[in-house]
Parts: structure tokens; sequence; C-alpha cells
């Protein structure tokens, strides 16, 4: 029994067996890291090009601003159909009415890009 301490065929079975079960433990931790859609980290800075210390100020402004005009051009565009003259008449001058009007229609696409984009995760997912 002493000779098939050093065999090198029962050493390249050991070495084989070793390999499979690392390899099984790297696929289980690296399908645990990217098993779930809600786990991947995303930084808005990666998307748009702008500085770590402008970056709030600018996303401040931008979160007054843009639901804001989204507001204004959906009421512009839906209820007075492009007519100025409808668009004057409507006494909607306060700026939160028109700001939440543009904040639900920016949510709403921005939900239906999250459950695209999370379809097509899935879909990725299953193939490979």
């Amino acid at each position: 029994m002493e000779k098939l301490v050093n065999d090198p065929y029962l050493n390249t079975v050991k070495m084989s067996l070793a390999d499979k079960r690392i390899k099984e433990l790297y696929k289980k931790n690296k399908n645990s890291k990217k098993d779930s859609f809600l786990s991947k980290k995303i930084s808005i800075t990666d998307y748009i090009n702008i500085s770590e210390d402008i970056a709030s100020i600018v996303f401040i402004i931008a979160f007054l601003v843009v639901p804001y005009g989204v507001g204004v051009l959906f009421v512009f565009v839906i209820f007075t159909k492009n007519s100025i003259d409808i668009f004057r008449r409507i006494n909607i001058d306060e700026y939160y009415i028109l700001w939440s009007i543009g904040y639900e229609i920016i949510a709403l696409f921005l939900l239906l890009i999250i459950f695209k984009s999370a379809i097509e995760f899935n879909l990725r997912r299953l193939k490979s």
C-alpha cells in the first residue's frame, strides 16, 4: 500500500478532483453574486460625465427642473392639444401641480425601463 502513496496516476486523479471542487465553488460564488438583478452595483457617475463634487448639486437642480418641464409639456400637449390660447387660459400657476404631473410621468417611464431590463436580464441568464 505504501507504493501507491507516490503513484503519479493517483496524484493526478486527486488533483483533478480538487480542481473540480474548486471550479464548483467558484461557480457557486460567481452565480450567487450575479444571480440577483437587484444586487447589481450601479453608480450614476459611471453614466454621466460629471465629478463627484458637483454631482449632488446637479441632481438636486435636475430633480426640481426636469419634472416641472415634463409636466408643463404634458399639459401643453395632452390637455390643450398644442393650442397656446387654451394653454394660457388654464389657471394652473402652481409649480407643485405641474411638477407632480411630470414626476409621475418620469416615474412611469423609469419603472417601464426597470421592468424591461429585469426581463432581459432573466432571459440572458436563462440562455447561458
